[in-house]
């Protein structure tokens, strides 16, 4: 059986390509790689860069043909990409899609510090109704927010040496993103129960641990919870060690395909 793909969904503020130094790890050990964007990062037009945007545009344009190809999938999606691939991958789980005769399917969730969003719940609502201080919003201009400062908060674990080029990968995001809700969350399935593992983030200056233990507990399902003790961009500050939980995880995930 070929290893399935893991699609990779940035958080917001940032791109597929902040992957990068974890994809080489991935494909040492095997595993393909698919960058998982949407239109919310640097958007043209912020006012209709929705939540509910990002989710259909990643689930029609990515995963719908990924899957339609035979593939199985496993979504990594970090920080706000929690709450776009979870609502992306209702439905399209293996099991569903094998008894309505589809090909493929998505065999695993993995959220990165992910945020985790009940169903018409939005992201501004789940951090307490109020943008914590290092979001500046309207800036660079009417509908945009962006992080500052970065290093402090994103990159808090990282080399310090590298704050000219992790600083340049920075996008402003659209504020409405935060402000809508997702659609319902596949993590709720019960489909995806033995599927499902959080990557928590101990030194995470952007979503304190406290607050990833809450939403992992309201969520009300198992998760298989991998401690690390990283700031919220571990893909950046320990890819090796990520990709090595990653591959932990897909591999159980592949062993609960096996007849």
């Amino acid at each position: 059986m070929s290893s399935p793909i893991f699609v990779l969904i940035p958080g917001a503020f940032g791109t597929p390509s902040g992957y990068d130094k974890l994809v080489p790890h991935l494909e040492e050990a095997g595993f393909s790689t698919k960058p998982g964007s949407y239109p919310s990062s640097n958007p043209t037009d912020p006012s209709t860069a929705t939540c509910q945007n990002d989710i259909e545009t990643l689930r029609e344009r990515i995963l719908f043909p990924l899957l339609q190809q035979g593939n199985e999938a496993i979504l990594v999606a970090h920080s706000y990409g929690g709450a776009v691939g979870s609502a992306a991958a209702t439905g399209l789980d293996k099991t569903t899609r094998t008894a309505k005769g589809l090909p493929g399917g998505v065999i695993g969730l993995i959220h990165i510090a992910g945020n985790i969003l009940l169903d018409g719940e939005t992201l501004l609502t789940a951090v307490g109704g109020a943008y914590p201080p290092f979001i500046k919003t309207d800036k660079p201009s009417t509908g945009l927010s962006v992080i500052e400062p970065a290093m402090d908060v994103l990159y808090n674990d990282c080399d310090a040496a590298l704050a000219p080029e992790l600083e340049a990968t920075m996008t402003p995001h659209s504020t409405l993103a935060f402000e809508t809700p997702p659609t319902a969350p596949a993590w709720a399935d019960a489909a995806f129960d033995g599927r499902r593992t959080y990557v928590r983030t101990s030194e995470d200056c952007c979503i304190p641990p406290g607050l990833q233990d809450t939403w992992l507990e309201k969520t009300g399902v198992e998760w298989d919870v991998v401690h690390l003790k990283a700031g919220h961009m571990p893909f950046i500050s320990m890819p090796k060690e990520l990709a090595e939980q990653l591959v932990k995880s897909a591999k159980g995930f592949m062993e609960l395909q096996s007849p």
